[in-house]
């Protein structure tokens, strides 16, 4: 029998909703650990998701790793991934967690999130507070989603409040793509999500702010869920 070497996290939150950042290199060398209820019959199934996301113009990427219960609190919830490093969570809560949402550390060198991340299918296994269990898979791909380029406003380019028209070139392997505007003042972000074949969005005039600095992204989203986003600034006139 192997030793144990689980990386556990003991959290007590009333929220449905946990955002936990782990390093990459802290996955690196943990091994599998035994279930105590492996064999139990599972009837829910978890939506999931792992996906590899770059920030290309900062250089940095991250992995993602996310679960969603459909409709019970869970206790624990474990994710092996395809070498069988296992992330494990658990929440002595009286009401358990419903979401989970893990991210990487966004080093600035794509070939170590790989590495720490390998490729192929994820397995994840949660346990509800009655003792009930639930899984899921998901598989995460290591080719990186083709990034588009900002076509206006242009980057440093001052624009008038109610002709803030954000636009992007097409990328025919786009499933769909992330906006987000957001304001370097305030830091309040506008986000929304598009579909091919749409490359424009006006943003009404009063949702713009005058003489404020803008940050202007656009992330392409892959069929795979991979995600990979340019960004660009600009302002507004007084």
């Amino acid at each position: 029998m192997h030793s144990c070497k689980c990386l556990t996290f003991k959290v007590s939150i009333m929220s449905a909703r946990i955002l936990t950042t782990l390093s990459a290199a802290a996955l690196i060398g943990l091994q599998g650990c035994s279930n105590d209820d492996a064999k139990s019959t599972c009837t829910d199934v978890l939506e999931t998701r792992v996906a590899l996301e770059e920030n290309l113009t900062d250089g940095d990427a991250e992995v993602l790793i996310f679960a969603k219960a459909p409709d019970k609190g869970l206790r624990q919830l474990r994710v092996s991934n395809p070498t069988g490093v296992e992330i494990e969570l658990t929440t002595p809560n009286a009401l358990g967690l419903r979401e989970f949402l893990f991210e990487s550390a966004e080093p600035p060198d794509l070939d170590a999130v790989l590495a720490a991340y390998p490729q192929g299918s994820y397995s994840f296994r949660g346990t509800t507070l009655s003792g009930g269990c639930v899984t899921g898979t998901a598989q995460l791909s290591h080719v990186s989603a083709p990034p588009t380029t900002l076509l206006t406003p242009r980057a440093g380019e001052v624009v008038a409040g109610d002709q803030v028209d954000l636009s992007w070139m097409t990328v025919p392997e786009a499933a769909s793509y992330v906006v987000e505007l957001t304001n370097g003042s305030s830091g309040a972000v506008y986000s929304l999500e598009v579909y091919p074949p749409q490359t424009s969005v006006h943003i009404p005039a009063e949702l713009v702010s005058p003489s404020t600095e803008y940050t202007f992204a656009v992330a392409t989203k892959a069929s795979t869920g991979n995600v990979s986003s340019v960004e660009l600034t600009f302002s507004t006139e007084p």
